[in-house]
């Protein structure tokens, strides 16, 4: 399970989406390198997905790879020279390695 920090989900409140979508992490293939990536976008709510909810309302979807992928991780607010970002800390006991499993099955 993935762990979302209150002010994450604050910036999650702020990702414009279509009416009746859901925000939702999944793995993307990047079609120039052909390596799985994490991805923000509007989708559907999926069997296996990891809910995140804000003051009882459905927030963010994780796919269950990603989820599984980066359990034990946080989803945290970073400073980037371009604003607040969503940033991802990894346990230190669990570094993620070509191996994780970061592939869609659904």
């Amino acid at each position: 399970m993935i762990t979302v920090t209150e002010e994450a989900k604050e910036l999650f409140l702020n990702v414009e989406h279509p009416e009746g979508t859901i925000l939702r992490l999944d793995p993307v293939i990047d079609q120039d390198t052909g390596e799985t990536q994490i991805g923000l976008a509007a989708g559907e709510p999926r069997g296996g997905d990891q809910v995140v909810e804000y003051d009882g309302e459905s927030l963010l979807h994780i796919a269950a790879p990603v989820s599984e992928a980066l359990d034990g991780s946080t989803l945290n607010v970073v400073d980037t020279s371009e604003g607040p970002a969503i940033g991802i800390g990894i346990p230190e006991d669990k570094p993620l390695t070509d191996d994780s499993p970061l592939t869609d099955d659904s």
